[in-house]
């Protein structure tokens, strides 16, 4: 049996992942077990089996840096056959007067002594793994990006609908709407697209109305199966998120995986983890010139996706376990 150990109290991403893991591999293979600092001590692990960490130390702990796990792996290390572990996140950093800062050597230090732990890693993005492997020298890992919580095309359609995709957690989406501002509704409007948003409400009163007011079509939260209708055959997926971060993103995923052109506002746009602006997304709306590119873009975006899927990510986990 396969233990896929989580925080307690996740929800969103690392839990979404966790779960259509589960679903995927089988529940007669895989059980999702969730701890906390307080309930660590009923965690009950086999001889047999086999724990796989998703490690990321906000959600095991508010400031990032879960010492108690640290010291529950060292101890139960001896009874575990084997310990794999998925590094969601490594550590945080900001200036001087943000906790962060104070706290990423602690961070690093717990994320440092579970890499040398583990009998295998994986993470999300090279820049991630390069830090890794000073720490838990050749043993067997791989880096790949998330894979989406929402299902997979199994190939694009030929045909797009003309549809602007805003997905993701409610501070996500206020994020990508302040960042692109009323540019995209003038955008949406000249080109007769649909701006679709999908998620829990938004809690800026100001913004939720000006969404109301542009004729935006607000589904609210809907179930995976649900996300992946109405993600089909759309045109656009509006993100903004840092580039090299973003093979941490399940949102980025998503429209990757359905070969929905994405439209990544980022500070920079630097060559990362095999993506190239121009190439595998578009920089902004107003990149969004010629007809036929979107959907080219749409299709390049789909085919880096296919060295993660689910199914990699499966048989991956299955070939360390074996």
């Amino acid at each position: 049996m396969i233990q896929l150990v989580l925080p307690e109290k996740s929800k969103g991403g690392v839990y979404d992942f966790s779960r259509r893991l589960q679903e995927y591999i089988g529940y007669e293979d895989i059980q999702l077990v969730p701890i906390s600092r307080e309930s660590v001590s009923a965690w009950v692990v086999g001889p047999d089996d086999t724990v796989l960490l998703q490690m990321s130390g906000y959600g095991f702990s508010k400031r990032g840096a879960p010492l108690w796990l640290l010291h529950e792996l060292e101890r139960r290390r001896k009874d575990i056959k084997t310990l794999g572990i998925f590094f969601h996140e490594l550590y945080a950093f900001g200036p001087p007067w943000r906790s962060s800062f104070w706290l990423s050597p602690v961070q690093r230090y717990i994320v440092r002594k579970m890499a040398k732990l583990s009998d295998f890693w994986m993470t999300n993005r090279d820049g991630s793994a390069q830090w890794l492997r000073q720490y838990a020298g050749e043993k067997p890992h791989a880096v790949l990006p998330v894979f989406s919580n929402v299902g997979e095309s199994v190939a694009p359609p030929v045909k797009r609908l003309p549809k602007i995709i805003v997905f993701g957690g409610s501070v996500l989406r206020q994020k990508t709407y302040r960042a692109v501002g009323n540019e995209l509704f003038s955008w949406a409007k000249s080109a007769a697209l649909e701006v679709h948003d999908i998620g829990p409400p938004i809690s800026d009163a100001k913004l939720s109305e000006t969404l109301r007011t542009s004729g935006v079509i607000l589904h609210g939260r809907l179930d995976g199966l649900e996300v992946d209708q109405l993600m089909e055959g759309a045109m656009f997926g509006l993100l903004a998120y840092p580039v090299e971060y973003v093979t941490k993103s399940g949102v980025f995923a998503a429209y990757c995986a359905h070969g929905i052109c994405p439209i990544l506002i980022s500070k920079n746009h630097a060559q990362s983890e095999g993506l190239m602006a121009g190439s595998h997304y578009l920089t902004g709306i107003s990149n969004v010139s010629v007809v036929l590119q979107p959907q080219q873009i749409g299709q390049a975006a789909w085919e880096w996706y296919q060295t993660h899927t689910i199914e990699r990510h499966a048989e991956l986990i299955s070939k360390y376990v074996a």
